[in-house]
């Protein structure tokens, strides 16, 4: 149903708009796999849990050059806030990029509890510009 959903919220979104729909879509999708390696759903695997925490940070990068202005559309579920508060938007894309960055550096062989802490602060990370810069469904 996640599928679904995705592809009919990316239905006549073209562009820029497209891609950074994809890219949110690809975030989740990380941050799915690693919470069903932290939750008990997936086998845990530290170089796949790496990997894939890279994978978020890249996507992260992604996600900050794909908001330029005059690119608001209403396929996306992107708020007006982003562009009306482009520096507030900006310090909770930092934030986020600080949170995976240290899930990232948690994310190495070890412990799997080293990676349940920066976890949730990335999920906090999200939440946090989601409730400021996305438009309800």
């Amino acid at each position: 149903m996640l599928v679904a959903g995705a592809a009919l919220a990316h239905k006549g979104a073209t562009g820029i708009v497209a891609e950074r729909m994809s890219v949110m879509k690809r975030m989740a999708e990380n941050m799915k796999a690693i919470g069903e390696m932290l939750d008990g759903r997936r086998e845990f695997d530290a170089n796949a849990a790496r990997a894939t925490a890279e994978a978020l940070h890249a996507n992260c990068h992604k996600a900050r050059e794909q908001f330029p202005s005059g690119t608001r559309d209403h396929h996306s579920r992107a708020s007006p806030a982003i562009w009306e508060n482009p520096d507030r938007f900006e310090a909770e894309m930092q934030h986020f990029d600080t949170a995976v960055k240290a899930l990232v550096a948690a994310s190495g062989p070890g412990d799997i509890d080293n990676m349940r802490a920066p976890f949730r602060n990335v999920g906090q990370a999200c939440s946090s510009c989601h409730e400021g810069f996305r438009l309800p469904k």
